[in-house]
């Protein structure tokens, strides 16, 4: 969504937070962040371009580490971000960090954070605390959220292009939103079925229509989804699988999108050098 360095570390970031005790799709999780080991093994699951080597960490490193959780956690929580508390714990991680002008890890100039130190806290704080301040400055703090499923509080950062992500990577929460959505259409259509003056007018001398009428009062046949149905489930998909194409679409579309707005930069700046 932003560039590939800043999104991987906003990622990174997320799962910082999801190594925090708490509810993950109805399920209690504890605290994965507790030990040395634990460390090394979050940032040995992150990409080697995060530049976060496991070799730097120790037990002051993780106490760090956890004070960063903790804070990144407090401006998570206070998304959109339209007060200035969170903007203060922000600025705080921000202490000390320096810009340079580097190349991205896709060949791209751009701005690098400078840690205030190399210990391994302070590269990761810069990191993290550089990529939320894009989204703080660029209005995009709406970006970062909770899972919409019920009981679970894990973290998520929605990156697709028309900010259609609701729910996180853990357990089933997508899949048990789709069911309770499927369940609560079927008692909508029983309870609208059996108010209509067909289903309370009284037995009329058609024994045959009535034993029929009275089937499908007792046997409610199950409703299949609109043409208006499937296309939300499409855009706003609530299984898990459908999760997992929609931003597989979403992120071929947006590669795609970068590829023709540089495409049409370069156009452009040939055709302002061709004019001079």
């Amino acid at each position: 969504m932003f560039d590939v360095d800043t999104d991987r570390t906003l990622v990174a970031a997320a799962d910082l937070v999801n190594t925090s005790a708490g509810l993950r799709s109805a399920t209690p999780g504890l605290d994965q962040l507790t030990t040395v080991t634990q460390l090394k093994e979050y940032l040995s699951a992150r990409a080697p371009d995060m530049r976060w080597p496991p070799s730097g960490a120790d037990r002051t490193q993780l106490e760090k580490v956890q004070d960063l959780r903790e804070k990144v956690q407090r401006i998570w929580s206070a998304a959109p971000i339209e007060s200035e508390a969170p903007v203060r714990v922000l600025n705080e991680l921000l202490h000390g960090v320096g810009l340079r002008v580097a190349r991205g890890s896709d060949g791209e100039y751009r701005a690098e954070p400078v840690p205030a130190s190399k210990e391994l806290a302070d590269v990761m704080t810069a990191s993290v605390a550089t990529a939320i301040q894009h989204l703080v400055v660029r209005d995009e703090t709406a970006r970062m959220r909770t899972c919409k499923g019920e009981g679970c509080d894990a973290v998520i950062i929605d990156l697709t292009r028309n900010r259609s992500r609701l729910f996180c990577d853990f357990g089933n929460c997508a899949n048990r939103a789709h069911v309770r959505a499927y369940r609560a259409r079927q008692a909508a259509h029983r309870r609208t079925f059996s108010s209509t003056p067909e289903a309370t007018a009284p037995a009329g001398p058609s024994t045959r229509h009535m034993d029929a009428h009275t089937d499908t009062l007792d046997s409610p046949r199950l409703v299949k989804p609109s043409a208006a149905e499937k296309a939300a489930q499409i855009e706003v998909p609530t299984s898990q699988s459908a999760v997992a194409a929609k931003e597989f679409r979403d992120r071929m579309r947006d590669e795609l999108m970068e590829k023709r707005e540089k495409k049409s930069a370069k156009k452009l700046k040939k055709e302002k050098k061709a004019k001079k």
